[in-house]
This record gives C-alpha cells, structure tokens and sequence, in this order.
C-alpha cells in the first residue's frame, strides 16, 4: 500500500518535467515569431528565473524529507545477586519518550552485574519515507576526577570522559565494551526505513558492573539516514555497506587491526563520508558466516576444555582471515583517514587527488550526498539506586 504514493509521486514528477521542457520549446518558438528574437531571448530569461525558483522550492522540498529526531530512554536492571531497587534519573539533555523505562525487556545479568539498556527512537517528521544508513552508538564515563575539568572553567568535553574499551579489564573496568562504537541495528539484513511521520526504536545493551556510587554516562549517538530508495542496486549496495561496519566492529578484526574503537572513526561527517569509499573492501560476507559455524561447533562441546580449546583455535582462524582478507581495505581506509585528518579542509582535501575525485563520482552515484544527512546528538544519563 506504501509503495503506490511513492510511484505515483515518482511519475508525476516526471510528467511535469516533460510537460514542462515541452511547453518551454513551445513558448521560445511563439516568442521568437510574434516579438523577435531581443525580445524573445528577454523572455526566455525570464522563464529561466521562474524555473530556478521551481527548482530551488522542489530541492527545498526533498531536503525536508530526511528530517529526522531522536529521542532517548534508559532501564537498568536489578543486580542479579541480591536484586535491590534501582532507578534512573536522567542529566539535561534527556527526552524520554514514554517513560523512564524501556517497555522492551532486557536480558538477565551475569552475577554481580547489571544490564544497562538505551532504547533510540527515530522520529520521520519529514516529507518522505528515509533510510537509516547507520547508527553508531558510544559512551563514556564522568568519574569523579572529570570534577576538575569543569571547576577549570569549562565543560566536560566528549575526549575529558573515561573510555571502557572492550579489552579492558573485566575486574575493574565498568563496562568492557561499553564506550567501543557500535552499529546498532536489528538484523545484519534488515533495512531500518522510516515512513512520514513513523518511527524506529533501536537498543544498545551494555553490562555493567556493580558500583558503590553513583555512575554518571555520556552517550553520542552518530545517525546517517538518506531518501528512501527502492532501487535493487541501491539497497544492495546498502547491505554490503551493513556487512563493512559489523564487520570492522567483530572481535576477530579488531583484534588483528589493533584497534580498540574502529567504528569510532567512522562517527563523524568527514569520517563517514570516507568509510563510503572504502566499505566495498571490507564488507566480505564470509567472515559472520565462519562466525556462526564457530558458535555452532563450541555450543555443542560439553567438555570444558574441549570448549576452549575450540574457542583458541576459533580465534585464532577468524583473526588470521582477517588479516588477510579484510586488513588491506582497512589499511587503506586509515592512511586516507590520516591524510583528511591533518588538513584542515578534512575531506574536501582529499578530493584534491585525482584518483579520490574519480572514485569520489562513482560513491555519488551510489551513496549520494546531497540526498543523506548526517548529524551527532549526546544524552546524558545519571545510573544510581533508589534509597
């Protein structure tokens, strides 16, 4: 039923523009017999400047269709040991959307620990049917010594906060993980697309281990959405650019690219618009597949040791394809990265290479610019107990 206004928007569309080019040649030809040609072409400018004005108002109306808010909400659950009464009281900055907490259950906490649960709606309050390219979602904390940075006469800044990266040390750190970007989505295959005035609620969970005092986050929130495009290149070219960003973020890749938040380089407008050229190079599919079969082979193992020993051997394997088929696209995307982030221009500068313009067309051609946006939001969020 939803596809029918949009096809039909779609030939009229064109209608006008052949109705339009048609009557165009029908008025200089009229003009030039009945005024002449000085006054014909005096005309033809004219209509020239009626026909930008058309163009800038329908460009106007297209932009309004990939305006797009989000709103945020947070649930805690209780530790699993001896369950006492938790809450959430939220800093400036968060709008729940229908109460504090997600009407979405969270799964059960490993022993002493909590799962802290963000639910993201997207909010389509534009013209037309958008998109989600990417959501990537990352947090960090501000622990009591961010104190100083504030009383210094300035705000905590997004780089003064606490990162908990996913190899930190599960004993003491908050949350392995817990500030690594990530893509969130529903399924590797599902296309999160919007209608006019619909929404989309996307989850990121966290576990989170337990603290005497209370616990203070920042979250940033990186979105991308376009125009809808129903076009069957297009949206493969879209799940193969899904393929690219979990894999860059699996733990096998991270760990043979050495890097603790690969994802975090992409949560930018410049750095997004870079991953677009290089993500064909890292969305092989086989890698979520090798993935699956391992998980498959050590759920089956009862044995204990068995079971690591599995799980080295699966390691080891999966970082190895890594390294092979997945680096080299990754090496390229970081020296390309380094270049935009010593100019000043960012990635403008690039374009500066005759190689990069080249490829820069056909990205355009797939990924448009001029039909996504790309914007970063921040929530605040104070975990602490009820008394």
């Amino acid at each position: 039923m939803s596809i029918l206004p949009t096809i039909a928007d779609s030939v009229s569309t064109f209608d006008t523009i052949g109705t339009l080019a048609r009557a165009f040649a029908s008025i200089i030809a009229g003009l030039i017999a009945i005024l002449g040609v000085p006054l014909a072409l005096r005309q033809v400018v004219n209509l020239q400047r009626e026909l930008r004005r058309y163009e800038t108002e329908s460009l106007r109306r297209i932009d309004a269709e990939a305006n797009v808010n989000i709103s945020a909400r947070y649930s805690l659950t209780r530790p699993s040991h001896d369950q006492p009464y938790s809450s959430i009281a939220a800093l400036p900055g968060h709008r729940p959307a229908h109460g504090e907490v997600s009407e979405q259950p969270s799964p059960a906490a490993e022993p002493g620990k909590r799962v802290l649960r963000l639910d993201l709606t997207l909010e389509n309050v534009g013209e037309g049917t958008v998109d989600v390219l990417a959501c990537l979602v990352a947090a960090r904390e501000l622990e009591r010594q961010g104190e100083g940075v504030i009383s210094a006469g300035r705000d905590a800044q997004w780089e003064d906060l606490t990162p908990h990266y996913w190899d930190c040390d599960p004993a003491t750190c908050l949350s392995p993980g817990l500030s690594t970007t990530k893509h969130i989505v529903y399924a590797q295959d599902a296309l999160a697309r919007i209608k006019a005035k619909g929404h989309k609620t996307l989850a990121r969970i966290d576990q989170l281990r337990e603290r005497a005092d209370d616990t203070y986050l920042l979250y940033r929130i990186c979105i991308a959405v376009r125009r809808s495009s129903r076009s069957t290149d297009e949206v493969q070219a879209w799940a193969a650019l899904q393929r690219a960003l979990l894999n860059v973020n699996a733990p096998a890749f991270r760990t043979a690219a050495a890097e603790e938040d690969p994802l975090g380089y992409v949560s930018s407008a410049d750095g997004w618009r870079l991953f677009l050229h290089h993500n064909a190079a890292l969305a092989d599919p086989k890698l979520s597949q090798l993935r699956r079969e391992a998980d498959r082979e050590e759920l089956a193992l009862t044995d204990p040791a068995a079971r690591t020993a599995a799980e080295e051997r699966h390691a080891t394997e999966l970082r190895a394809y890594c390294e092979k088929t997945l680096l080299p696209g990754w090496r390229r995307f970081r020296r390309d990265y380094d270049r935009m982030a010593q100019a000043s221009a960012g990635f403008v500068a690039l374009l500066a290479d005759r190689g990069f313009r080249q490829q820069q067309r056909r990205v355009e051609r797939v990924f448009p610019w001029n039909s996504q946006e790309v914007w970063t939001e921040y929530f605040y969020v104070t975990l602490q107990d009820e008394a």
